[in-house]
């Protein structure tokens, strides 16, 4: 029992939303004074330093192709855009320095092709592409300036994760099974078959070395990409399915969060030893900003949250979690 993190600030009046039980990337944190979230049917942005909310983007005054408010499944919100992805294909795209009207596009034309979920990655010529993975059974690049898919795959998994140099995807979803791929030729690298469930989320650590995967078998595994024959860790969650997965950006932390209750924060020097943060309520995501770092050891941790996404902020000195608690969200 550990403590990297200690309490620092709880939001109560504004719960945060989600549309998919399954689905918990809600909550993203791109600077260490900018918290973005939903609530109801507007995107906010809250302000760790001045303890106050602003509205980004209200989605009940935007039209879209099915005359009605888009319900959110899945949003990203990195390196100056904002990304939200809905249940019928269908997502909004907003520069955060842009005060234009957001963008709005289909990624998929099905009308059960949700978009699970999103992350934003550079390309070396310096532009913004979006990995977004569909329900339809297809991963797409996005590209930001022109709103064209730049490249598709065709995997019947609603999860996905690619390295940063770009050459490895890793795609989890409705299997036991895990799919590597060479992202230039979409050939299979290796299919790894450990778990016993359905998977849904996958992240590589920042030196691409590392994959972990977290499955409804209240599992995530932990791989070296360069020697895949085995699992190097088997973490296991308290109560439920891990249904999100976050990597601290100088890689010596995994974020690991349960479905309700429960966020692990293991320290990935040998994966042995973690702080667990308790709390009440369903997570709707985790970032990194709203507890802070502190230098020294000490034990279990007990909150009051409930369904939370997680988001940790660049500089990994906060950690957010997004409670979706009626009463204490």
């Amino acid at each position: 029992q550990e403590t990297f993190y200690r309490f620092k600030h709880s939001k109560l009046k504004e719960p945060c939303r989600i549309g998919h039980f399954q689905l918990r990337n809600l909550l993203w944190a791109p600077t260490k004074n900018s918290v973005y979230y939903i609530n109801g049917n507007m995107i906010k942005q809250w302000s760790p330093q001045r303890s106050t909310s602003r509205d980004v983007l209200n989605l009940e005054g935007l039209k879209t192709n099915y005359s009605r408010v888009m319900t959110v499944s899945s949003m990203v919100c990195q390196q100056g855009v904002l990304f939200v992805g809905g249940f019928l294909g269908d997502y909004f795209l907003k520069r955060l320095d842009d005060t234009t009207e957001p963008h709005y596009g289909l990624i998929s034309h099905q009308t059960t092709g949700i978009v699970n979920h999103a992350d934003i990655l550079s390309c070396r010529q310096g532009s913004l592409q979006i990995l977004v993975s569909d329900n339809d059974m297809i991963t797409r690049l996005l590209d930001v300036q022109s709103f064209e898919i730049a490249q598709a795959f065709q995997f019947p998994f609603p999860c996905s994760a690619m390295t940063t140099d770009r050459q490895v995807l890793c795609a989890v979803g409705d299997s036991t099974e895990t799919h590597l791929v060479d992202a230039r030729s979409s050939k299979n690298i290796k299919v790894l078959n450990d778990h016993h469930d359905y998977s849904f989320t996958c992240c590589f650590s920042p030196d691409d070395r590392t994959l972990v995967t977290g499955n409804q078998d209240k599992t995530a595994r932990v791989y070296d990409v360069r020697n895949l024959s085995q699992t190097l860790h088997v973490l296991g969650g308290h109560v439920g399915a891990i249904r999100s997965l976050h990597f601290s950006s100088d890689g010596r932390h995994l974020v690991m969060a349960e479905p309700i209750d429960f966020v692990h924060i293991i320290d990935t020097h040998d994966y042995t030893s973690a702080q667990v943060i308790d709390f009440f309520g369903d997570i709707a995501g985790v970032g990194k900003n709203l507890l802070c770092r502190v230098p020294f050891p000490l034990a279990h941790s007990f909150f009051f949250f409930l369904y939370a996404p997680l988001a940790l902020t660049p500089d990994n000195q906060s950690l957010y979690i997004a409670n979706n608690d009626k009463r204490v969200g």
